[in-house]
C-alpha cells in the first residue's frame, strides 16, 4: 500500500538531498449530546492575538508576547524522491480555531509538553460564519499533506470551508482564503487527512447530536478551488459512535501511527474506530470535541502521543490505551460565548504511514 509522503514545515534547506514527500468517567455506547450552550464555563482570560507559555508552577497558562521559540518560515515541498534519513521533520504541533481565531500549540520534542500557545486574529470581511441567536457553529480543521491547514465552519444546513496557506506560528492578524459552502447543504462536524494526502468530512446528518444520515465522505474535486464534489466512503447511520465529532489518528499495538483504524470522538466518548466499517469499541471518557494523536517521529523517545481538548480549551495529553490524562497542559484563549473556547477539532503533522482507506 502507497506510504504518505511528509512535508516540511518551518524554514529548511535541502542541498542535494532526496526526500519524499509526503476522563474520567464510566464509558458508555448509547448516544450523547451536546452541553447546553447557555451554560456559563471557566476559561483563560488571556486575551487573543498572544504568546502564551505554560506556568511551569502551576500548569496552566501565563502571558507572554514576545517570546517565540518555534520558527516561523515558508513551507517547502522537496518533490516525491528516494527515501533517506537527512529528511526533517517538522517540530510537533496542534491547531485548532474557534470564533475569529486560529490557535498554534508548540508541543516540546523532548517530553511532549506545551512550549507555548500563539493566538492569531482572523479578519476577513465579511467574517467567517459565525452564530446566528441560539445557534452554535462547529469548527473542524485539518492539516493537510502541504503543512497547511483546510477549516471549516459548520451549522445545520450549512458548511463554509476556508484555506490557511502559511499557517502563523507568531502571534498575527491573517486573512484566510474562504473557499466556499460544501456541496448539498451539508452539516459537516470534522476534517481528517489520509496517509495520501486525502481528505475526509464527517457528514453529521439531520442533527448533531444523533447517527441518523452520519456519512464519512471523501473529496474528490479540488476543493482548493471550490470544487466540492465528494464520495461517499461509509454510511455511518448504524455506526457504534452516535455522532462523531472529530476524527484523529490511530496508535496501533507497535505504537505506529494508522490512518484508519483512528481515535474518534463524540461529546467526549473516545472510540477505536474503523472508519470504513463503522465498527469499533469505546474505550472511555477524555475531552469533549477535539483529538489528535502525533507520530512518534516527532520526538526524541520515538513515542506516539494521543492528545485531547475539553470545551474549555483545556489540553491533555492522554495514554492511548487507558485514556489516563495528564495535568494540564495549557488551556487557550477565552471567547465571547456561544460559543465555548473549545468548540472545535484539533490536528497537527502526521507522519509516515501506510494507508488503509480505499484507492479513490
Amino acid at each position: 500500500m502507497p506510504i504518505r509522503r511528509l512535508h516540511l514545515l518551518g524554514l529548511a534547506l535541502v542541498l542535494g538531498c532526496k526526500s519524499p514527500d509526503s476522563g474520567d468517567e464510566e464509558t458508555s455506547t448509547t448516544s450523547t449530546t451536546r452541553p447546553d450552550p447557555t451554560t456559563a464555563m471557566e476559561t483563560s482570560s488571556d486575551p487573543p492575538g498572544t504568546t502564551v507559555e505554560p506556568d511551569p508552577t502551576s500548569g496552566t497558562t501565563a502571558a507572554d508576547a514576545t517570546t517565540v521559540s518555534v520558527d516561523d518560515g515558508p513551507i517547502f515541498d522537496v518533490g516525491g524522491m528516494d527515501d533517506v534519513s537527512t529528511r526533517v521533520l517538522p517540530d510537533p504541533q496542534l491547531w485548532y480555531s474557534v470564533e475569529d481565531l486560529i490557535v498554534y500549540i508548540a508541543l516540546d520534542p523532548a517530553d511532549g509538553s506545551v512550549v507555548q500557545l500563539v493566538t492569531s486574529t482572523i479578519t476577513n470581511d465579511p467574517p467567517l460564519l459565525t452564530d446566528a441567536p441560539g445557534v452554535v457553529e462547529f469548527n473542524s480543521i485539518t492539516m493537510l499533506d502541504d503543512g497547511s491547514l483546510l477549516g471549516a465552519r459548520g451549522v445545520l444546513g450549512q458548511t463554509q470551508l476556508y484555506h490557511v496557506a502559511a499557517p502563523p506560528t507568531v502571534a498575527t492578524d491573517l486573512e484566510v482564503d474562504v473557499l466556499g459552502n460544501m456541496a448539498d447543504a451539508l452539516f459537516i462536524e470534522a476534517l481528517y487527512t489520509d496517509c495520501e494526502g486525502r481528505v475526509y468530512l464527517m457528514d453529521t446528518g439531520v442533527d448533531s447530536s444523533n447517527s441518523v444520515g452520519n456519512r464519512l465522505i471523501r473529496f474528490t474535486g479540488n476543493y482548493l478551488a471550490g470544487d466540492f464534489s465528494y464520495e461517499v466512503i461509509t454510511d455511518l447511520a448504524v455506526a457504534v459512535a452516535a455522532d462523531i465529532d472529530d476524527m484523529a489518528p490511530g496508535i496501533d499495538g507497535s505504537g505506529a501511527i494508522t490512518d484508519n483504524p483512528g481515535f474518534a470522538i463524540d461529546s467526549g466518548e473516545i472510540y477505536d474506530f474503523d472508519y470504513t466499517t463503522g465498527t469499533g469499541t469505546s474505550i472511555g471518557m477524555a475531552g469533549t470535541y477535539g483529538i489528535h494523536a502525533l507520530g512518534g517521529a516527532l520526538f526524541d523517545d520515538g513515542v506516539s502521543r494521543l492528545y485531547v481538548m475539553t470545551l474549555n480549551a483545556e489540553l491533555f495529553e492522554a495514554d492511548p490505551v487507558t485514556l489516563a490524562v495528564s495535568p494540564v497542559l495549557a488551556t487557550g484563549p477565552m471567547v465571547v460565548g456561544p460559543p465555548f473556547p473549545g468548540m472545535s477539532g484539533m490536528t497537527g503533522p502526521l507522519t509516515d504511514c501506510m494507508t488503509s482507506f480505499p484507492e479513490g
